[in-house]
């Protein structure tokens, strides 16, 4: 939750949320050279199935592994060929229904990076594999960047939380 107070020309931001720190991969191979790694959240995994096989098809990709995130409608996938920066910036953002604030954060940080630790007891699992149409270039083993970082925890517990929290400030 996000509260603002303006006084004059200032204002001045308060914030409440959970923070949890989470394991996650970068797409980074070296040479400026990065795997795909794509995020989708609130879509089916047909049209996950059906936005990647359009990507797939129109840059010959090799293998694109599909893993549910453990929420019903959020997917994570990864392409292991090998490409430019630029030119995987052209496929995820030809890529139907792909989340756009993990876009905007993946353009900032010159990089694409996916979770793939516990979150709030949620843990990912694959669920699908669409056939390529080449030999990946690259394995698990190639990534060359790993990291710990913080994400906000939206469970239960928050929503009773930002509900409180809510009715306090309003008071």
């Amino acid at each position: 939750m996000i509260k603002r107070l303006d006084i004059g020309s200032l204002r001045f931001t308060f914030s409440f949320s959970p923070i949890i720190k989470v394991v996650g991969v970068n797409s980074y191979v070296g040479n400026d050279l990065h795997i795909l790694m794509w995020d989708f959240d609130h879509n089916t995994l047909e049209e996950v199935k059906q936005a990647l096989r359009i990507v797939q098809t129109r840059y010959f990709l090799s293998d694109i592994i599909i893993a549910q995130t453990g929420i019903t409608r959020g997917y994570h996938a990864y392409c292991f060929t090998v490409m430019d920066w630029r030119r995987a910036v052209e496929i995820m953002a030809a890529t139907p229904h792909v989340d756009m604030k993990y876009l905007k954060w993946c353009l900032f940080r010159g990089r694409f990076t996916l979770r793939v630790s516990e979150k709030m007891g949620r843990i990912s699992h694959k669920v699908a594999t669409l056939d390529g149409y080449e030999l990946p270039d690259a394995t698990i083993a190639d990534l060359k960047s790993w990291v710990v970082y913080e994400t906000i925890g939206r469970g239960e517990w928050w929503k009773r939380q930002t509900k409180r929290w809510q009715n306090w400030l309003t008071r």
